[in-house]
């Protein structure tokens, strides 16, 4: 439940923050970008196309098996059973009567991709196929995958085999959550000790005239129908990476690496970490009501960074207030304000939360109301007194009046 819930809350917040889109020279025609730090899209390209996957599918398979096995040091004998209908699909390398355990079956699933490894997990786990294949499709609706099916867990070509971009981006990031997957997948090499059994990366194959020692996980594929495909990790300066690219060209079964590359590579020297707002930064001034200070600057609490293009001029951002326009002693320390939505070129960046982060010091209302009374008795004192003057010099004007006269 908890890693379901950890899938819901990425589903919620991947979709806000869209970096501005590239245009990239690359032959796939499915492709998206997370920026793992905050959940945001960085690129897509059709990425809710529905496509056939190949050896992506596998991802499903080895997080179904991880989370239907018991122990995984275990061992298994592998029978015949296992090689039927695979010859033309990678193999690890097992033979009939070998003894293997369920975690050197999980990484020849993922390394050399091999059906082999996959069939023995199945017929291991699952009565048979259908009952695996029925884990993996439950698995698909828990998660939220609209647009995912599987009809096999190796990645043949099937019309009823297929996912997208979007929903792979999202299985990807939940198997990761498991720690063993998550050694499975940034591992390139691996031995089956009881064999001497060496298992490879696929990766390590397709990226021979590459430089891939930035990718720190991935998973290939490649059918006719699917084309070339890799699910992979990156980080690079302190940002994690997510990439999921499907249908590149098969003319060089190395263009999924290659166009992955390309689009790291990107990112990594055109964006990074800005400043926008800074602790201690005036955001905002508002009126105090009856306090001792005429006004209140609203202060950021705390630094605010966002991953921007580098050529964003971080002077020209705009940040607008919106929420309580005069403080009062009903407002206590703590209390949100409102918030400041930081814009640049009239798009929202983000918008961060503000509270009062002082104790105010106001003048009571009653003390108010006293200061008022007074007041007014006064000035109708005042106006007594005038009055009384006024009277006091009418009646000796008349006296004297009456004195020259007599």
């Amino acid at each position: 439940m908890k890693k379901v819930l950890t899938v819901l809350i990425f589903l919620m917040t991947f979709s806000f923050n869209f970096v501005e889109a590239e245009a990239f020279d690359i032959t796939s025609n499915n492709v998206i970008l997370y920026n793992l730090n905050d959940n945001n899209v960085l690129y897509e390209k059709s990425s809710n196309e529905k496509v056939q996957i190949a050896s992506l599918t596998k991802i499903m398979t080895t997080i179904v098996a991880l989370e239907n096995i018991d122990n995984l040091d275990s061992e298994i004998v592998i029978n015949s059973e296992v090689f039927n209908d695979i010859k033309e699909y990678a193999q690890a390398g097992l033979k009939v009567g070998d003894k293997v355990t369920y975690r050197d079956l999980l990484y020849g699933v993922m390394l050399p991709s091999g059906a082999d490894c996959v069939n023995a997990l199945i017929f291991s786990i699952s009565k048979n196929k259908d009952d695996f294949i029925k884990l993996m499709n439950e698995k698909a609706l828990d998660l939220g995958l609209k647009n995912t099916k599987f009809d096999n867990a190796i990645g043949m070509d099937s019309k009823d085999n297929y996912s997208t971009a979007s929903d792979l981006a999202i299985l990807l990031e939940y198997a990761l959550n498991n720690e063993t997957f998550k050694t499975i997948f940034t591992t390139q090499k691996y031995t089956i000790k009881n064999l001497n059994l060496k298992l490879k990366s696929t990766l390590l194959t397709y990226g021979k005239s590459l430089d891939v020692s930035n990718i720190k996980g991935a998973k290939s594929g490649y059918t006719d129908g699917a084309g070339v495909c890799l699910a992979s990790i990156a980080t690079l300066n302190n940002v994690d990476y997510l990439l999921v690219v499907l249908g590149a060209e098969v003319s060089n079964r190395a263009n999924a690496v290659k166009d992955s590359l390309l689009i790291y590579d990107y990112y990594d020297k055109n964006y990074s970490y800005r400043s926008v707002i800074e602790k201690g930064q005036v955001l905002e001034k508002i009126n105090i009501k009856w306090g001792h200070e005429k006004t209140y600057n609203i202060k950021s609490d705390k630094n605010v960074s966002l991953y921007l293009k580098n050529n964003i001029n971080i002077d020209d951002l705009v940040y607008y207030y919106e929420g309580v326009d005069e403080l009062n002693y009903k407002i206590k320390k703590g209390d949100k304000l409102g918030t400041v939505t930081v814009l640049y070129d009239d798009e929202k960046l983000t918008t961060y939360d503000v509270y009062l982060q002082d104790d105010l010091k106001y003048y009571h209302p009653i003390i108010y109301t006293i200061m008022f009374i007074a007041l007014i008795l006064m000035i109708v004192s005042l106006i007594q007194i005038k009055n009384k003057k006024k009277k006091r010099k009418k009646r000796t004007k008349k006296s004297r009046k009456k004195n020259i006269i007599g």
